[in-house]
């Protein structure tokens, strides 16, 4: 019995994050460009092992419907070792320009690829991407635009996977909307940090103003929120969030299951090295609600009424969850994802769990790379 009293606290407290998370999500106005920007371009992309996906990103980038006239495209090839480089060089467009960390350099991942990028951009704001991502042709103007409107420092935006092909793109894709959700909600509202480096527009002088990723470039991870609190720090201000369908930058969702694993094992091991004391206690309840419910479960095999008390309360999570995810699915437009929602939630729980705790304790991998 003691253990449905702590449940039922910390569903209380989880209901409330997510009604007030759904609250701000209303409150955000959606974006859209009315100008053109003149301003002068970098976008830095980070590229490892992407012989499959870089042709289109940087075709892609390449095809934006306003060509900005100062535009320059810097790819980092990060020791690939396929022909991530061949594909990049083939490109006869003076816009396009290949940095390669050659083998035999020992600093070497995502954090110090970008950097390279940003060293070497000659324009003062930067753009990050990855090099799976594809992009909407009013996507760059809309991220300078709304820059320009704001005076940000630091510009996150929305990411999402292309169309599902199978249930397992699809709950991946739930999973995400819910993540691209907290994110606009949190961020609008200064509440704390969140964002994905495949859609981030900072200035260069705010990257060396924090001295770019100095005091994190020991994580593999959080090229991209852990730089997004440092920028914070030193401009209170100037973090944004251009809540915009004409700034959807999408990309492919895992390949199998251990991909997928892997992926949210890398994301979930960096929340240790945030600095804000809400994302923590917020992480903290989540992961507690997960593990309880799954305690709950298993007490049903000593007693059935446990069972009951399970599905009561997976039922509360769910449709505490429903009216967010409705609005959040709206905006991406992927409706037709919802009636999937509620069925998907018990493996939510089991992957959460999992997530979470190997991402505290153990090694991943990534881009062929056995990292912590």
């Amino acid at each position: 019995m003691i253990l449905l009293i702590i449940l039922s606290i910390l569903m209380i407290i989880y209901r409330f994050i997510i009604r007030n998370a759904n609250r701000r999500l209303m409150r955000i106005p959606i974006y859209s460009a009315h100008s053109l920007s003149h301003a002068s371009v970098s976008v830095v992309v980070a590229a490892r092992n992407e012989e499959a996906n870089i042709k289109n990103c940087l075709e892609s980038i390449l095809n934006q419907k306003h060509a900005f006239e100062n535009l320059e495209i810097i790819v980092v090839d990060d020791q690939s070792e396929d022909n991530t480089a061949e594909i990049i060089s083939s490109f006869q467009d003076n816009k396009i320009r290949l940095i390669q960390i050659g083998n035999d350099e020992k600093i070497g991942g995502k954090k110090a690829a970008i950097a390279r990028g940003i060293v070497a951009a000659t324009n003062g704001i930067i753009v990050t991407t990855d090099a799976d991502c594809v992009f909407p042709e009013t996507w760059l103007n809309t991220l300078v635009s709304y820059r320009e409107k704001t005076d940000a420092i630091f510009v996150a935006a929305p990411v999402m996977f292309r169309k599902e092909k199978n249930l397992f793109e699809k709950f991946q894709t739930l999973d995400f909307l819910s993540l691209q959700g907290i994110t606009a909600a949190a961020v609008h509202s200064n509440q704390f940090n969140m964002c994905n480096g495949a859609n981030l527009l900072y200035t260069k002088d705010a990257f060396n103003g924090v001295k770019g990723f100095e005091g994190i470039d020991h994580i593999a991870s959080g090229d991209d929120m852990l730089l997004m609190e440092k920028i914070q720090k030193a401009y209170p201000r100037g973090v944004k969030y251009c809540y915009s369908r004409d700034a959807i930058v999408t990309t492919e969702p895992a390949e199998s299951i251990k991909a997928f694993l892997q992926q949210r094992i890398r994301w979930a091991s960096k929340a240790g090295s945030y600095s804000s004391v809400w994302i923590k206690v917020i992480l903290l309840i989540v992961f507690l609600v997960n593990v309880g419910l799954i305690s709950v479960f298993i007490a049903g095999f000593a007693d059935v009424f446990y069972f009951k008390a399970f599905g009561f309360f997976m039922l509360m999570k769910s449709f505490s969850e429903l009216p967010f995810m409705i609005r959040i699915a709206r905006f991406f437009k992927k409706n037709n994802l919802i009636p999937w929602f509620i069925p998907s939630q018990i493996i939510h729980v089991l992957y959460t769990i999992t997530a979470a705790t190997f991402g505290m304790v153990t090694k991943y991998t990534w881009k062929g790379r056995k990292l912590k």
